[in-house]
């Protein structure tokens, strides 16, 4: 037995077997509990949930001069795609996934091109007397850009989207320039932040010269609505200070720009019609700049595979930005100031064709002319024709390898710039490319 001192008292002797009794009850009447009630709550518990695939897809608006229609989801699931036939192979619309317990799509995109490219200069003895003509140079051109957008019909029936996206290239020195490509967001008919303007047409992105160049980014509110089942109307305020590429005023505060654009889709064809009002602030005065633009671009299957033409025209008055491919661009807004008036226009016919599944060409030919009227009666002067063709092979989804050259006639006077000078001559241009997209 134990000591004294270690026994337990009296009155814990009969507290101790109630307390058991109690507990012991409590755990019986649990155990019943859960053994029979239990039932309905594991009926009532959800499945677990996993990512889910969809498709970002806008949804199609009311026309204004129309009966209203049925509108497609913002983010189609897999069935979905089983109940439209699986006819859906072709739709270029982003893929993404929805997360549990959410209800947006969300998309993630890029690619990176590399390549192998020869330029080569031949410029008369004044341009090389600047000292500023470049040297024949083999160079190995890299660039890459990332996307992630996102899409979500809200409960009031208004469609939130967003998108977020930057490009990586290499640039003369050897260095890499990274540009902040887009920052949107698109609450039904309404668009805010930084994307492309919505005066711009044709972007050249079958030709890797000109798709490894940053697409022209302004500061942007947008509203759009479509008018008829094939004609659509923008209205916008820009802000082309987003761009580092663009040619800005010489100082003080500059107005937004102005910009409508009327965009016609039928079948294979596609007119885009807009025009830009700009204001340029000036020593003594601000002046107004405007610009217009028509393009259109007709897809068609010859023979079999498919055929696609585009051509635009765009016209400026003291509104340079507006006119003009990235290259020519890029060319021209390294030697001009925001302070002159200019005058100009631009042209250029592509066209591509798919030979095969996996083979397929593209070829165009442009033109760009700037005038620069000054006080003293001369004009200074942007001439840039170029023409350009590639050869692209395909074998798989995602993965594109092709052979690409061009050649570019430039003639810049410019008094006293003898930058403008040196840019002066024949430019031809071959790479060799490999682009991965995911």
């Amino acid at each position: 037995m134990l000591p004294d001192e270690t026994r337990d008292p009296p009155v814990w002797r009969g507290i101790v077997p109630i307390a058991a009794r109690i507990y012991g009850t409590a755990v019986l009447a649990t155990a019943c509990l859960v053994l029979f009630a239990d039932s309905p709550v594991r009926a009532a518990s959800k499945p677990p949930q996993f990512l889910r695939s969809c498709t970002i897809a806008p949804p199609d608006p009311a026309p204004l001069f129309a009966l209203p229609g049925g509108s497609k989801s913002a983010a189609k699931t897999d069935d979905d795609d089983d109940e439209d036939g699986g006819e859906d192979g072709d739709d270029e619309s982003p893929r993404g996934f929805v997360s549990p317990n959410a209800g947006t799509c969300i998309a993630v995109s890029g690619s990176v091109n590399a390549g192998l490219q020869r330029d080569d200069y031949k410029a008369n003895a004044l341009a090389r007397a600047t000292g500023q003509v470049p040297e024949n140079a083999t160079s190995f051109p890299l660039s890459a850009s990332f996307r992630i957008e996102t899409g979500r019909m809200l409960a009031d029936g208004h469609y939130l989207a967003t998108a977020f996206g930057f490009s990586m290239d290499t640039n003369s020195e050897g260095g890499s320039d990274l540009t902040m490509s887009e920052a949107s967001v698109t609450f039904g008919a309404f668009a805010f932040g930084l994307t492309g303007s919505r005066f711009d047409f044709w972007a050249g992105d079958d030709f890797a010269f000109i798709g490894r160049i940053p697409s022209r980014t302004v500061a942007l509110i947008g509203y759009g609505r479509q008018l008829t089942e094939q004609l659509s109307l923008s209205l916008s305020v820009e802000d082309a200070s987003a761009d580092r590429r663009t040619v800005l005023p010489a100082g003080g505060y500059r107005m937004p720009d102005g910009v409508a654009r009327l965009l016609y889709e039928q079948g294979g064809l596609t007119l885009h019609g807009a025009v830009a009002a700009r204001e340029v602030p000036g020593a003594n005065s601000s002046r107004v700049g405007r610009a217009a633009i028509i393009g259109a671009t007709w897809e068609q299957k010859l023979l079999e595979r498919p055929l696609t033409l585009t051509a635009q025209i765009a016209g400026a008055i003291d509104a340079a930005p507006y006119i003009g491919s990235k290259l020519d661009q890029r060319t021209a807004f390294s030697v001009l100031t925001g302070d002159l008036t200019t005058r100009g226009w631009s042209g250029v016919v592509a066209v591509g064709r798919e030979w095969t599944d996996e083979w397929s060409s593209n070829a165009y030919v442009s033109r760009y002319r700037l005038s620069i009227p000054n006080l003293s009666g001369l004009s200074g002067r942007i001439q840039i024709d170029r023409v350009a063709a590639n050869m692209v092979w395909a074998p798989i989804k995602g993965l594109r390898l092709g052979l690409e050259g061009s050649l570019a006639w430039q003639k810049l006077d410019i008094a006293g710039n003898a930058r403008a000078a040196s840019l002066s001559g024949r430019q031809s241009s071959a790479q060799i490319f490999i682009e991965r997209s995911f």
